[in-house]
């Protein structure tokens, strides 16, 4: 199977992270039409809460993902943040069939990784990705 358009692997995480939501019990809202800078609503606690989709790629050990997003606005390319639009990336990794939650608060200005793999060299700046999975997610916000 090749590599699908950027817009298909978009509607496909879109279509598991929706899938993931729901089955843990949790009401989900869409939208309506393409303007807005989130993709779903999560009802938390009589609370809502934006949730910006992303499709994170499996790369030397971690799943990268872009914490911006990119528009072209009259041909230069525009790339801008999700802060004070979105509350939480939603991040699904196809290789490993798995879903990250991660704060826009806390995701870095331009891309982040979230650690799968053992490192050679320890460091306290990883981001281990079974702390941002949708099950911890879960249990912190019930």
């Amino acid at each position: 199977m090749g590599e699908s358009h950027p817009k298909a692997q978009g509607q496909k995480s879109e279509a598991a992270v929706l899938h993931e939501l729901v089955q843990r019990n949790l009401t989900v809202l869409e939208p309506f039409g393409d303007n807005e800078r989130y993709d779903f609503v999560v009802e938390i606690d009589d609370s809502f809460q934006r949730f910006q989709v992303n499709t994170g790629r499996l790369e030397n050990g971690r799943v990268q993902f872009e914490t911006r997003s990119s528009g072209t606005l009259t041909r230069k390319v525009k790339k801008e943040g999700y802060e004070g639009d979105a509350d939480y990336f939603a991040v699904y990794s196809p290789d490993l069939e798995e879903t990250y939650v991660v704060s826009v608060a806390e995701a870095p200005e331009t891309t982040m990784g979230l650690r799968v793999e053992e490192t050679e060299k320890s460091s306290p700046n990883i981001n281990w990705a079974e702390d941002y999975h949708i099950d911890t997610w879960r249990e912190e916000v019930a």
